[in-house]
């Protein structure tokens, strides 16, 4: 089997987690959350440190927790917390990117 570089690597966990984030704006639960929260791990491990990564990590999993934490006790505005999610993948999408240009 053909070993995977560095940027397919990295294409593919973005490509999850991607998944993941549509899932948990339209109806995800706890599970998508978990995933998401492995997915976050592996790709932290993948990368040098980089506290610009890190800390878009730390607010990506904290946005998908609201969405799903928030429509389990039916609080409001769901659609706020929607785009604070969807915001903060992109913002995770751009530093990746970045970071992994300069490893890989």
């Amino acid at each position: 089997m053909a070993q995977k570089s560095f940027a397919e690597t990295i294409d593919e966990r973005l490509a999850a987690i991607e998944r993941i984030v549509a899932s948990l704006v339209e109806d995800g639960g706890q599970e998508d959350l978990r995933d998401l929260r492995v997915l976050l791990i592996d790709v932290i491990g993948l990368l040098k440190r980089d506290p610009g990564v890190e800390a878009s990590v730390d607010d990506l999993y904290a946005a998908a927790r609201s969405v799903v934490v928030d429509r389990g006790v039916g609080f409001q505005p769901l659609a706020r917390k929607q785009r604070l999610l969807r915001d903060a993948r992109q913002r995770f999408h751009d530093r990746l990117l970045c970071a992994a240009s300069v490893v890989g």
